[in-house]
């Protein structure tokens, strides 16, 4: 017997290919197949407690919607999400979009597909659709993550996955932008490219921060004749310091 109580072939294996922690880059032993390890998961903690009904960000003021989302309509009439973005959310998602490890996506889809139905206010869905990236940034990372994800909560909600909308401009990233030049970047940036008439549309994307990218996308929906819209992220900015962790 040889290293964990696998053999030979099998330890030649974990030796040459090791499978690693995400984000504390521990050793995985197996049979831990990760993305994370025992003490890692611990810390990814679901989104719980009360909530504003329109933004989904933990509120507990005595009206349903938060002062943010009481101050001005949004295209969006709901936006859900499984964890708050803080570590290990960061370290998976960095892997997984800038590192190409497309089997920490395939867990955060099957995380994100799990916790699907119970979200409260996404029933109903007619179709789900996968927020675009620019096609020459998609090129450039061999996939758009959003759309892995939508195909996970496909498999497991029967949803069909539409690709409604087009990107019209490669935006930079917006690490560091306020929600106010957030949403001028984003103006005008996607027009609708599908057959969303009259249908109750579900956005899916990875990460909520300002909620300027939904607006955006759930703007051009409207106007391509979207019944209504709504969003599901893996992972909204919450920015408080409740139950959902530090």
């Amino acid at each position: 017997m040889w290293l964990w109580g696998l053999g030979l072939k099998e330890a030649l294996l974990h030796w040459v290919f090791p499978r690693i922690c995400t984000a504390c880059r521990e050793d995985l032993p197996p049979p831990l197949e990760g993305p994370l390890c025992g003490s890692c998961l611990l810390k990814l903690r679901r989104l719980s407690g009360p909530a504003c009904r329109r933004c989904g960000k933990p509120w507990a003021g005595p009206e349903a919607c938060c002062y943010d989302c009481r101050k001005k309509l949004s295209p969006v009439d709901a936006v859900r999400a499984v964890f708050p973005y803080r570590t290990p959310l960061p370290e998976l998602l960095y892997s997984f979009k800038y590192g190409g490890r497309l089997w920490v996506g395939r867990a955060l889809g099957d995380w994100m597909a799990g916790a699907f139905r119970l979200q409260a206010g996404l029933e109903g869905a007619d179709a789900l659709v996968p927020v675009p990236l620019h096609p020459a940034r998609e090129r450039r990372r061999g996939f758009n993550q959003a759309r892995l994800l939508a195909q996970a909560v496909s498999r497991a909600s029967g949803l069909p996955v539409v690709e409604a909308l087009h990107r019209r401009r490669n935006t930079r990233p917006q690490w560091g932008l306020s929600r106010g030049e957030r949403e001028g970047r984003m103006a005008g940036a996607f027009e609708a490219s599908g057959p969303v008439k009259g249908r109750k549309v579900l956005l899916i994307d990875d990460v909520c921060t300002s909620g300027a990218t939904l607006e955006a996308c759930g703007r051009a929906l409207r106007e391509g004749g979207a019944a209504s819209v709504r969003a599901f992220v893996l992972a909204t900015a919450c920015g408080c310091k409740c139950a959902c962790g530090p």
